[in-house]
């Protein structure tokens, strides 16, 4: 009886114990030439640039990078509290990288039971609102991992939207939700992954908000949400261990 209460107790409190997480703040806090060089990004020698400097407000006084990495550690915090195991791509926003395809393999030698890649985007300035990207099959390091990572983007979005947030009105169809397989950090990945914009850093309106403390505290609140609803309802398990074999797609569209 009192082993069964304790074993409760320790879920309740620490529903996450013995999960990783790994949280990945989009992009650099410098951003020097060498960033262009060409990496891998996806199966069939897909390459791609090693990362871009992100976006940031009309004013230039926020970067996506500062942004990113602010809502990734109110994240760490709450997830770690949850009793979580976080991996963070970064912890300092002075420094180059890491590239795209380093990103990914961080979540892979963490065997991280779920990847989030943390964004704002740079979308027209009437455009308002989140999105969440989840991978397509086609360059897919380990096709595998798509339909988890799809599952832990409709949470990612109905997190957001319980939050309160729109979604966003310029891109997806207004659905908040897309696919992709032109993002090396999805492509690579081998643990299930979600990219999420939280908003548009070009629209004035949304960037007042993305600069509030209360308001990333939501975001992380929501994040934290959605993480912890996959992992505790076991929406994702860790998918089987095949990867793709190498093969030729289709130019793809670019990410801001």
């Amino acid at each position: 009886m009192i082993a069964t209460a304790l074993v409760a107790l320790a879920a309740a409190t620490s529903p996450l114990a013995g999960t990783t997480v790994h949280v990945d703040a989009g992009h650099n806090g410098a951003n020097p030439a060498q960033i262009d060089r060409q990496v891998p990004a996806g199966t069939g020698g897909y390459r791609k640039a090693c990362d871009t400097s992100g976006a940031q407000t009309n004013d230039g006084r926020l970067t996506e990078a500062r942004f990113t990495l602010d809502v990734a550690r109110r994240l760490q915090r709450r997830l770690e509290r949850l009793g979580a195991r976080v991996v963070m791509t970064r912890t300092a926003n002075d420094g180059v990288g890491p590239c795209v395809d380093e990103r990914a393999a961080i979540g892979n030698r963490a065997r991280a039971d779920l990847a989030l890649s943390i964004h704002a985007d740079g979308g027209p300035p009437g455009g308002r609102g989140f999105h969440v990207i989840a991978p397509l099959a086609g360059r897919a390091a380990r096709p595998t991992i798509v339909a988890p990572s799809l599952r832990f983007a409709r949470q990612l979005r109905a997190r957001l939207d319980g939050i309160g947030l729109r979604r966003a009105n310029y891109i997806a169809g207004g659905d908040g939700l897309d696919q992709r397989s032109d993002l090396g950090g999805l492509n690579l990945s081998r643990v299930p992954k979600a990219f999420v914009e939280l908003g548009n850093m070009r629209n004035a309106a949304e960037a007042r908000l993305l600069r509030r403390g209360a308001q990333r505290d939501r975001y992380a609140i929501a994040l934290a949400r959605a993480i912890r609803r996959t992992l505790v309802r076991r929406e994702v398990r860790r998918p089987p261990e095949r990867d793709q074999a190498p093969q030729e797609f289709a130019a793809p569209r670019l990410h801001s």
